[in-house]
């Protein structure tokens, strides 16, 4: 008996099983990937079963596509901010890929279907590619029951200390983190420091108030002050969507008892509103630090 495979059927259901999973993913892994990141892991993650068809390679050869592939599906929904938190994304996508896996084998023997095809570390299983599609909803659904019933780590109420270099100047500020702040910068993808501009101007060097302050009043002005590099940064809140000024900067520092540390980000942004507070000027994300 032969087994016919539908071309266009196999990356649909692979797309949105992967599309399922990469959600799954991010839950755990605290980090919600942009759509258009999320689309392309998805296609990928689609083409990638293509290697069902290709003569049998290598074992290690099998081995070492499986993680490229893995590895290259991660970095395309979540990027690369580090080492350790890149492997913990491409953690627990393997672990949904086997939970996936081990659902669909469960079903097959409850039902006792004989069919089964195997190739290159990739297995087509005929089932229902409706029930295919609702077993990975499933795996995303216990992702969210698992972070709403189990108990979360207490988010720290204490700002911390930044450094951030403008027009040359060191700028010193207080952060505060916020869970509902995911803004990034549109080129780079990294995450981005939200300031106040009303609570941090005395802060700021006079080229840059200039700056921000003909932009909040309507004449933003036609060049950047000297030496850095504008970026537009979306913002998209429960009342309105809006576009912040900001500026891509040489380096951002968290400061610590045993100096400033080097962090990863690239770009802050800058509000028009008050933060209300005395003890920060500044607001910073979950995946931020």
């Amino acid at each position: 008996m032969k087994t016919v495979i539908y071309l266009d059927v196999l990356l649909l259901v692979n797309f949105l099983a992967g599309y399922f999973l990469l959600m799954a993913t991010g839950l755990l892994f605290g980090c919600a990937a942009r759509l258009p990141r999320m689309l392309a892991a998805s296609a990928l993650a689609a083409l990638s079963a293509l290697i069902l068809f290709v003569p049998e390679l290598p074992y290690p050869v099998q081995l070492l596509y499986k993680f490229v592939s893995g590895g290259c599906i991660v970095w395309v929904a979540f990027g690369f901010r580090s080492g350790r938190r890149f492997l913990c994304a491409l953690f627990w996508y393997v672990m949904f890929n086997l939970l996936l896996a081990g659902l669909t084998l469960l079903v097959i023997l409850q039902t006792g279907s004989p069919f089964l095809q195997t190739n290159n570390l990739s297995v087509y299983l005929r089932i229902s590619p409706l029930l295919l599609l609702f077993l990975a909803g499933i795996c995303c659904l216990g992702a969210e029951i698992v972070m709403r019933v189990l108990p979360r780590r207490g988010e720290p109420h204490e700002s911390v200390g930044l450094e951030l270099e403008l027009c040359g100047t060191k700028v010193c500020l207080r952060a505060m983190l916020d869970t509902g702040c995911h803004l990034s910068d549109p080129i780079t993808c990294l995450p981005v420091l939200l300031v106040s501009y009303p609570d941090a101007e005395t802060r700021l060097p006079a080229t840059v108030r200039e700056f921000l302050s003909a932009w909040f009043d309507g004449f933003p002005p036609a060049e950047p002050p000297d030496g850095l590099r504008f970026r537009v940064i979306p913002c998209t809140t429960a009342e309105e969507r809006s576009i912040l000024p900001g500026f891509a900067v040489g380096r951002i520092g968290l400061i610590s008892s045993s100096g400033v540390i080097p962090l990863d980000r690239t770009a802050v942004a800058f509000s028009r509103q008050s933060f209300g507070s005395e003890s920060y000027e500044a607001l910073y994300g979950a995946d931020f630090l």
